[in-house]
């Protein structure tokens, strides 16, 4: 996953390049195989800021391969991209690849919802996550980082909604707003988000994008709010 709020617009094609990258290379779960297309060849999309719309493009193909993403031009000031390993190949498609978008709110999620979500969502044929994100909008009345952990809280610790999730790492876009969500039950070399800020611009990424020593390794329930250069954090406290 990759994510940044800049405070200028700025080309993509960098961070599109990155989503490649990830495709081909990036991080596995120890045990897990490596598929035809790549590490992560189960589909990518893209959302970013255009004016007041946030425009998306998703495909079912591996981003290293796949010519739509070559496609992709833009300069925008807000961007999330994401890569999928599907835990069920059966359900690669454009329509099952990140980020989802519910009524203003658009969303990208690393792990896997169980309980009545994750139920939820066999049920209807759709990812977990889109339940999740259904679930997230409704009860996410101030949409403040504040508002945020507190929403974020009331659905993690209900066993009975997310079952023994492996990770809810999460990208989340609304208005203005950028946030990214680092949360671990598992295999916490593998679920990782690091950050890097600089004047006019903060970057999150499941690896980091380059050499650069300013990358940081956001803490295992800690909520970040990107802004241009100078991003705010919180802990959440969440039962195992």
């Amino acid at each position: 996953m990759i994510a940044f709020a800049s405070n200028e617009p700025r080309d993509v094609a960098p961070y599109l390049a990155s989503l490649a990258r990830f495709c081909a290379s990036g991080n596995l779960v120890a045990g897990w195989e490596r598929r035809p297309g790549g590490n992560h060849p189960n589909g990518w999309g893209v959302a970013w800021r255009a004016g007041d719309e946030i425009r998306m493009v998703k495909s079912g193909n591996p981003a290293v391969s796949d010519p739509l993403l070559s496609d992709v031009h833009a300069l925008t000031d807000r961007f999330i991209g994401h890569v999928r390993y599907a835990s069920n190949p059966e359900t690669v498609c454009a329509a099952n690849s990140h980020p989802f978008q519910a009524l203003g709110v658009t969303l990208a999620h690393n792990g896997t919802f169980y309980g009545k979500i994750g139920a939820e969502g066999d049920a209807r044929k759709v990812s977990d996550t889109v339940v999740f994100l259904e679930l997230l909008e409704d009860r996410w009345v101030e949409r403040t980082l504040a508002g945020l952990s507190e929403t974020l809280r009331g659905i993690l610790t209900d066993r009975e909604l997310v079952g023994e999730y492996s990770a809810a790492n999460l990208l989340i876009a609304t208005g203005d707003a950028l946030f990214a969500f680092r949360r671990f039950r598992r295999n916490g070399e593998y679920y990782t988000l690091y950050m890097k800020s600089m004047e006019g611009l903060a970057v999150v990424a499941s690896e980091p994008l380059d050499a650069d020593p300013g990358w940081r390794l956001l803490a295992d329930g800690e909520l970040a709010e990107l802004s241009q250069g100078a991003p705010r954090s919180v802990p959440l406290t969440l039962s195992i």
